[in-house]
């Protein structure tokens, strides 16, 4: 009997993540990064096409008619075919799909992907900050997810950690917190690259008892899904819904909150050219924590960045 569909999108979506971490480290290993300025401080390496190719063409051979969204803008190659994964996860398969997910068609799905996240990171040697990210939503609503981290051990101790995650299931492969943070400790999580007015104002306002400047995305998300940060703000224009999908379905999945400064749900039925998610972002896994975080916010940033 065949899995459902939702459970065979994640599984063909776990197993390209993992080729595509293979991807980045051969790239990486060769040294030929052939780096292109896509502009605005936004670099592209022969990883971030390689990673998308892998992943893309992985999904759309699968299953042709989902939504997908990809980072880069590139032209078909013979290599897509190369680079095609046909296997499956068996850790994946192997779980009861929540009953939510019954009836939906391969049309329902919008899947954002970031190849490789943190890419001006990879190119100054922070590999550690680098991730793969895809991002499942229905409805507009990210609901599963997929980070990767290329150069990371896994608990088997060979190269590349994965977390998943589904809402109504749950996240594996990753290190949940299981103890609440130190009374009166605050750490936040905020841009190594991209740290602005706007975040320097916000952070102050937050006054937290110490604040960590990282790189990439799906890093600081697993920082906050992990309990190494207790919040991840960015009051800022500068993420895509490719960088947000994938750690918003693992933390809502972890039971988390991420929203933007407001506090309004981030919508992923949009075309690839409204990407642009232009009310920041806070993630948090703890509600109260996070109306509070968003009450300090000053008013002046988040007119800034209007509803």
């Amino acid at each position: 009997m065949s899995s459902p569909l939702m459970l065979r999108l994640l599984s063909a979506s776990v197993v390209a993540a993992n080729r595509a971490g293979r991807v980045i480290r051969e790239v990486l290993k060769s040294g030929e990064l052939s780096v292109v300025d896509k502009g605005g401080n936004d670099p592209q390496t022969e990883a971030d096409r390689k990673a998308q190719r892998c992943i893309l063409s992985t999904l759309s051979t699968r299953f042709p008619e989902i939504n997908l969204h990809g980072e880069e803008t590139l032209e078909p190659s013979e290599e897509d075919q190369q680079l095609t994964e046909m296997g499956e996860s068996g850790d994946v398969l192997k779980e009861a799909c929540p009953q939510i997910y019954d009836g939906l068609r391969e049309r329902d799905f919008i899947v954002w992907v970031d190849p490789l996240d943190g890419t001006s990171e990879f190119t100054q040697g922070f590999i550690e900050h680098v991730t793969v990210l895809i991002g499942i939503a229905v409805g507009g609503k990210a609901v599963a997810g997929v980070i990767h981290q290329p150069f990371v051990s896994a608990p088997d101790n060979t190269m590349g950690r994965t977390i998943w995650g589904l809402v109504g299931l749950g996240v594996r492969g990753a290190n949940l917190i299981t103890n609440p943070p130190t009374a009166g400790t605050l750490r936040v999580v905020v841009t190594r690259s991209h740290y602005t007015e706007a975040v320097e104002k916000t952070v102050k306002a937050i006054n937290p008892t110490e604040y960590l400047k990282e790189g990439g995305c799906g890093n600081k998300v697993l920082m906050v899904l992990e309990g190494t940060a207790e919040a991840y703000i960015f009051p800022s224009r500068g993420t895509k819904r490719w960088d947000t999908c994938a750690g918003d379905g693992i933390v809502r999945a972890a039971g988390g909150v991420f929203t933007d400064i407001h506090g309004n749900d981030i919508l992923y039925d949009c075309a690839k050219d409204k990407a642009a998610n232009r009310t920041g972002l806070l993630v948090t896994m703890d509600t109260e924590l996070h109306k509070n975080i968003i009450s300090k916010i000053p008013q002046s940033v988040k007119d800034e960045f209007e509803n």
